[in-house]
């Protein structure tokens, strides 16, 4: 079928990438619980719920990245590639600050840091021996992160798909030889997916660095490092603290969260990190519109073209909503597979039945929520609605009646789980009203 308007041509063309790595990483993301599943539940406890720490540093980088696309996509709309060097400069000596602190805590406090999401000591002492080494990760992802968002927001993203995408399928390769010791290597279970990810993640930064020195957009020069600009500083600041913020609050608020189901029992845990991620495969093309939306909405305002800029967030909401509710059927339909693949305890089986239902409504309300928030409500630079947002939804509902509902009530795990993840229905009406508000439609660089 051909198709005759030239924004869903564009968002297509910029999104299918960027959904197809996506895809991978949620792919690879199913092959590591599957294959931890394989050595027991208590590996696949422990590695989801350190992971949580990772989690909350990738909000950080999603801050970070939000402020950077919101800012370079506008530039590059006005050609102004000196600016967007110069923004690469300044966003990754922040990264590298915030990649270094993560380091260290997961590094020399690995233990203390379990000890927040779970009091079993054998998950304790598991997920420390993960955090220990995947530390060294977050030093690599601290450059290649930034690196690889700023080539999607010049509209270079099959170069970032196609590292990202290499560094995905190393990933779950290396996983499967040193989960259950192939090619000669010894089975090193927990330990061999750090080992594993460290590897693909060095890799990547490698791959970034080859890059770098082909695209000429964003080569920096000597020139770059001696005039960063501070008036380039305060408005990355200005753009991107609010979503760093939101990182930190909405991280938090879902660190917290794990930390309740941590308390509540393996079982819960083990049936909701099989239950993310196919609710991750679900939302892939929503989270790939936004993704894309943004460098094009940017662009537009870039250059102050406000009425189309409107007109094709009208649209990107419209695809975007389509895209959650085929992903939602599509999770529907792949429930009977996933019941079968995964090796769970029949109480964690009984758990994850229940949790279906929410995820895949979770999956077309994430697709309008997300879809505003992280794509068309920042390319405008309007990235303090989503702290706010966050800050009420997530801290004043979620984690508030999580802790009275499994603390003092002492309700089924299940009940407490489904109460306390509809965050995504309490959120709605307020991402609905500030869309229709339209104070995003604004040009940054101005």
């Amino acid at each position: 079928m051909k198709i005759k308007d030239d924004f869903i041509k564009s968002l297509l063309f910029i999104t299918f990438p960027i959904v197809l790595q996506s895809l991978l990483t949620t792919a690879v993301g199913s092959a590591d619980v599957l294959m931890l599943s394989y050595v027991n539940q208590t590996a696949l406890s422990a590695v989801s719920l350190a992971n949580q720490v990772q989690f909350v540093l990738n909000l950080v980088y999603v801050g970070l990245r939000t402020g950077t696309t919101a800012m370079s996509a506008q530039y590059w709309g006005r050609h102004d590639t000196a600016s967007i060097r110069r923004l690469t400069l300044v966003v990754l000596r922040f990264s590298m600050g915030v990649s270094l602190l993560f380091f260290l805590l997961a590094f020399c406090m690995p233990r203390q840091l379990m000890h927040i999401f779970t009091s079993e000591p054998e998950l304790i002492r598991t997920g420390a021996e993960y955090l220990r080494i995947i530390a060294f990760s977050y030093l690599f992802m601290g450059m290649s992160q930034i690196y690889l968002c700023v080539l999607k927001s010049i509209q270079q993203v099959g170069r970032s798909a196609v590292i990202g995408s290499f560094t995905l399928a190393a990933n779950v390769l290396l996983n499967a030889v040193f989960i259950f010791g192939l090619l000669g290597f010894p089975r090193l279970g927990v330990t061999g997916v750090a080992i594993a990810t460290v590897i693909s993640r060095a890799a990547e930064l490698g791959l970034c660095a080859v890059d770098a020195g082909l695209v000429k957009k964003i080569r920096l020069s000597r020139v770059d490092f001696h005039d960063a600009g501070a008036v380039l500083t305060k408005n990355f600041l200005k753009y991107s603290l609010p979503v760093t913020a939101e990182g930190f609050v909405w991280g938090g608020a879902t660190a917290v969260l794990s930390a309740i189901m941590g308390h509540l029992g393996s079982d819960i845990v083990a049936a909701n990190s099989v239950a993310s991620v196919v609710q991750g495969l679900a939302t892939v093309v929503c989270f790939g519109f936004a993704e894309g939306g943004a460098v094009l909405l940017g662009k537009e305002l870039g250059k102050s073209n406000y009425q189309k800029a409107g007109a094709d967030a009208s649209k990107l909401m419209k695809a975007a909503l389509l895209s959650g509710a085929a992903g939602a059927l599509l999770m529907l339909l792949l429930k009977p597979l996933v019941t079968d693949m995964v090796r769970l305890s029949p109480q964690a089986l009984i758990y994850l039945n229940s949790m279906y239902l929410l995820q895949a409504l979770n999956a077309v309300l994430a697709s309008f929520t997300n879809t505003a928030i992280c794509g068309i409500f920042c390319a405008g630079g309007d990235t303090k609605f989503g702290l706010y947002c966050d800050f009420l939804v997530m801290w004043g509902y979620s984690v508030l009646i999580g802790l009275f509902l499994g603390f003092v009530w002492k309700l089924p795990p299940v009940t407490v789980y489904i109460i306390m993840n509809l965050h995504e229905l309490v959120k709605t009406p307020f991402v609905l009203k500030h869309y229709k508000g339209r104070k995003w439609l604004k040009n940054i660089t101005i």
